[in-house]
């Protein structure tokens, strides 16, 4: 709870963590992985060693969003966020369609295994004629299935586990401050870790397979489903990283909610001693950029609401919207006069 908590003041200290575990995991499974002689744990190590990569992305593209403006970019550094989300959408879509190939074409020679040991008959058949009618399998993926069937020691599931528990754990705390900082890499990142715990699930669950029941293809199948999974949380995070990339609008519960932020101030414009008078709320709009919002509005007024008078609406407008909604970085207000 205290290490938590610490990440609730510090997202660096999420990045550290995440950084610091893949090394950690990487190294503990590759020796594990040759000591157990297991290839489902070699292939792991493998695949955290390419977690740092997005660690590393994550890290630079979090660090640079939150940099003051410059000349170069004077609305800011937000969209780097954004690009960091895409990329690491890019890699889970990646993964997910590899896991995905490499377990189908092992699940092509369990059958083909499987088939080769049954007498004669209408099953056979079918067995025959599904796998000559796919693609075959590489060889990479032939010597993986063969080396799940032979001399592996059971005690890799002890390592597959610390896969899984240290995975998850990443996932929780990293999406608490994703959440709490409103940051789409961070939420990207923290579903990496999901990701890979999915992955470890299913390494587990083969080598126990394996060791039970070398017949029985859990393998290929859990990386099927599990590779969908991790599909579907890629595209759908690519698909919100598109929307800030392309500059589309914010949900229109989102719209509401900005709306029904500035309703105190219609409220208190009739009163005597209240700020210059706000007659309507029209037009709100809003995209993203990152984890940040920039809103625009059009605020109907009396015609005989002053320069000054309008200047100190417009303040009182875009300071209610940013201590409402923390996300909310910019407001621009045009003014429209009502008789």
């Amino acid at each position: 709870m205290n290490l938590l908590s610490r990440a609730r003041r510090s997202p660096f200290i999420i990045h550290r963590q995440g950084l610091f575990a893949n090394v950690a995991l990487t190294a503990i499974k590759g020796v594990s992985g040759y000591m157990t002689h297991s290839a489902a744990l070699l292939a792991d190590a493998g695949h955290s060693l390419g977690d740092l990569l997005g660690d590393a992305v994550t890290l630079v593209c979090w660090r640079l969003s939150r940099k003051a403006p410059s000349e170069t970019y004077p609305f800011g550094f937000a969209k780097f966020e954004t690009l960091g989300t895409t990329t690491v959408s890019l890699m889970l879509i990646g993964g997910a369609l590899g896991l995905g190939f490499h377990s189908y074409h092992l699940l092509l020679n369990a059958l083909a295994e499987t088939a080769s040991a049954l007498p004669a008959g209408p099953l056979q058949d079918l067995l025959a004629n599904v796998t000559s009618a796919a693609p075959s399998a590489p060889s990479i993926g032939h010597a993986h299935g063969h080396s799940h069937s032979h001399g592996v020691d059971p005690n890799a599931l002890w390592f597959a586990a610390l896969g899984v528990l240290s995975k998850e754990w990443l996932y929780r705390i990293t999406k608490t401050v994703a959440d709490q900082e409103n940051s789409s890499v961070l939420l990207a990142n923290a579903f990496h870790h999901r990701s890979d715990a999915y992955s470890s699930l299913v390494m587990f669950f083969a080598i126990l397979g394996t060791w039970w029941c070398p017949a029985l293809p859990l393998d290929p199948i859990g990386g099927l489903l599990v590779s969908i999974v991790i599909l579907r949380q890629g595209v759908g995070l690519l698909y919100g990283a598109w929307g800030d990339l392309t500059d589309a609008g914010v949900s229109p519960s989102k719209r509401q909610a900005l709306k029904e932020a500035l309703e105190p101030l219609l409220a208190s414009s009739t009163s005597p001693t209240s700020s210059p008078s706000l007659l309507a709320i029209r037009h709100v709009r809003g995209r993203r950029a990152g984890s940040l919002i920039f809103v625009d509005l059009v605020a109907e007024v009396p015609k005989t609401l002053t320069v000054h008078e309008a200047t100190i609406l417009e303040e009182q407008i875009s300071q209610t919207l940013k201590e409402t909604r923390k996300e909310v970085t910019e407001v621009r207000v045009k003014f429209q006069t009502v008789d």
